[in-house]
């Protein structure tokens, strides 16, 4: 199966001077089932999003199972200057083998314009038994555009060990990249589940958020760890806070189950959301969970946004 869906949209000025978000461009291609939706994130989240441009919420719901293997699924959005997009799925993606053992592949290429902002919160990803998978996420973002990123992987169903999974997600800023990471968990991947990566922990995820908002000297401060414990599970948080070059800020995170997992990523983000709003207080994260890196060639982007950005 292959699907190839588009989603665009631009910024209205609007009445009364509040700028809006219209969606130029929605084209949904079975299994991938774009809807526009009722504001769904969490009210600091929407707050953010919709700073400069009352964003625009659209949903991605599956039309199918999977993806299955042999599946070729790709997203491309255009965020248009100025405006802004809060983007989310309804359910979480199961990952499933395949009759013939194929790799599924999805692939979302992603482009903000200047000052424009998008808020991506996929589910949770499921990388099940014998599955083959590999994730391509690209963005580009423009002078001055914002982005929070989500990504959760559960390493297999209850009982079982996860298949074959592959994610490359490369964020680029001025032609220049920000932030480039891959990981591979599975058979393929030996040492996956070892102290160096995930340490046994059943799930792991990241939070990536770029905002000229939030300097590279408050993200480092953010980034000391406290050593406090999550005390829903008792165990140590492996969170960690981390800047990356000019305006970006990685939170990462394991835990062993999905639960815990979103509330330290949660967790992590709200005083990070905070900061961007202007506020200065503490932030308390815990020791690294799985390793991430900026990419070597990182160039800083733009460390102060206009109050009201012009496209």
């Amino acid at each position: 199966m292959h699907a190839l869906a588009r989603l665009a949209t631009e910024r209205d000025e609007g009445p009364l001077g509040r700028a809006r978000t219209r969606i130029r461009t929605l084209r949904p291609d079975w299994p991938l089932m774009l809807r526009t939706t009722m504001p769904a994130v969490p009210a600091a989240v929407a707050a953010w999003t919709s700073r400069h441009a009352t964003a625009a919420d659209v949903h991605l719901a599956a039309g199918a199972a999977g993806p299955v293997g042999g599946d070729r699924l790709r997203l491309r959005i255009d965020v248009g200057p100025g405006s802004a997009l809060a983007l989310g799925d309804i359910s979480a993606t199961l990952l499933l083998p395949g009759p013939h053992g194929e790799e599924s592949v999805i692939e979302a290429d992603i482009r903000v314009g200047a000052y424009g902002t998008l808020a991506w919160l996929p589910e949770l990803v499921i990388a099940a038994q014998g599955c083959r998978h590999r994730t391509v996420v690209r963005i580009a973002l423009g002078p001055g555009a914002r982005l929070l990123l989500r990504e959760e992987v559960l390493f297999g169903r209850h009982g079982e060990r996860p298949g074959d999974f592959r994610q490359r997600i490369r964020v680029e800023a001025g032609g220049r990249a920000l932030y480039d990471q891959e990981f591979a968990a599975g058979p393929s991947a030996p040492g996956w589940d070892g102290p160096a990566v995930t340490a046994g922990h059943g799930s792991a995820g990241s939070l990536l958020l770029v905002d000229p908002g939030v300097s590279r000297d408050e993200a480092g401060a953010a980034a000391r760890p406290t050593g406090r414990e999550d005390t829903a599970v008792g165990t140590p948080l492996d969170t960690s806070v981390m800047p990356l070059s000019g305006s970006g800020t990685l939170v990462s995170a394991l835990a062993p189950d999905t639960a815990s997992l979103r509330r330290r990523l949660d967790g992590a983000l709200a005083p990070l959301l905070a900061r961007a709003d202007g506020s200065r207080g503490p932030v308390e994260t815990a020791s690294p969970g799985r390793a991430m890196h900026s990419a070597p060639d990182a160039a800083p982007v733009s460390a102060v946004a206009p109050a009201v950005p012009q496209p």
